[in-house]
């Protein structure tokens, strides 16, 4: 499949960089206070469970659970924040993060109610470019931007702090009625299918991703008759050094149990702090999917739509990679 000619969006000091110090700071000032919190929330769970039960953790998990659930609905995006947070806006610049959309989606993009299922590869270790890519959204497809919803794991929406990290930069629950309920809406989705799948099968310096069983997404975009994008993140395989160490337990733990434990090591050799790779996602061309009975596809149209984006995909990855200093890699679909 041939992909149009790329039309390349360049926000403003998208290259410009910094200092791998400063970014790594930048980084840490948001992990950090993240995780020493939920450290902290247990130890004093630990020490003192009917006080902090009764006061902390019971109003905090009533009030996500019951009383408040924009994961469930439309999220809850804080615009400033997502684009001009100081620690964001310095993060995008450590990763020199650049958005290129090729010329027929950003023709798509600029008519009115305009759609979109935006498919990424690859979901790499952790995902770290998602966070920043929000922001981004407004300056690469500026007339969707403000209707693109991510779909995130349910688990990231029970986790203090990360919830509202999530929620900010305008992530949903990643439930099929979440999704569907979206895209009813007129919404657009950006999606990673290959999941925790595909990130426990992250390799350092091998382009991999899990899609041959992945067609759900698929199926959705056909049932609404929304096209589909494919998407690919050049240097987020690079963003840590990976380890095989226990890989088929791991494996049998995300099969098992939905649990997802990488073994990787970023800036510094921490497992917080992607390295400093420079980033460029591409946005290929949009790819409607038709059935013959509409909005019902069938098992092998769904297969056949499924086929065509594999080679989307690969053809989208093998324009580009030269460009950005991948020629040497193959995309491999497992």
């Amino acid at each position: 499949m041939q992909q149009s000619p790329p039309r390349q969006i360049t926000p403003a000091r998208s290259d410009e960089g910094c200092s791998e110090l400063y970014g790594f700071l930048a980084v840490s000032l948001i992990a950090v206070p993240v995780i020493g919190f939920n450290l902290l929330l247990l130890l004093a769970f630990y020490l003192y469970p009917k006080y902090v039960g009764l006061f902390i953790i019971l109003p905090y998990y009533s009030y996500i659970l019951v009383l408040s659930r924009p994961e469930r609905k439309y999220s809850a995006r804080w615009e400033w924040f997502s684009r001009y947070f100081p620690l964001l806006q310095i993060f995008r610049r450590y990763l020199r993060m650049n958005v290129i959309v090729n010329y027929k989606l950003k023709d798509a993009q600029s008519k009115e109610h305009a759609q979109f299922l935006f498919a990424v590869f690859p979901h790499g270790c952790n995902s770290d470019y998602r966070i920043a890519l929000d922001g981004r959204l407004f300056d690469a497809l500026p007339n969707v931007a403000r209707n693109v919803t991510s779909l995130a794991a349910t688990v990231l929406f029970r986790i203090p702090l990360v919830r509202e990290l999530a929620l900010w930069t305008n992530c949903v629950d990643a439930s099929r009625s979440v999704a569907d309920n979206l895209l009813h809406k007129g919404k657009s989705i950006l999606v990673l299918p290959g999941g925790q799948a595909e990130q426990i099968r992250t390799v350092y310096g091998r382009e991999i991703v899990y899609l041959k069983k992945r067609k759900g997404f698929i199926k959705l975009a056909m049932t609404h008759g929304v096209p589909v994008v494919p998407g690919y993140v050049f240097g987020a395989s690079d963003y840590f050094y990976t380890s095989s160490f226990a890989l088929h337990f791991r494996l049998w733990l995300v099969k098992t149990f939905g649990i997802s434990i990488p073994l990787a090591f970023g800036q510094y050799f921490t497992p917080l702090c992607p390295r400093a790779v420079a980033t460029t996602i591409v946005f290929g061309d949009p790819i409607r999917f038709e059935a013959k009975i509409d909005r019902q596809p069938s098992v092998e149209e769904v297969d056949q739509a499924h086929a065509q984006f594999c080679t989307a995909l690969t053809c989208l990855f093998d324009h580009h990679k030269k460009e950005f200093g991948y020629g040497d890699r193959v995309l491999e679909i497992c």
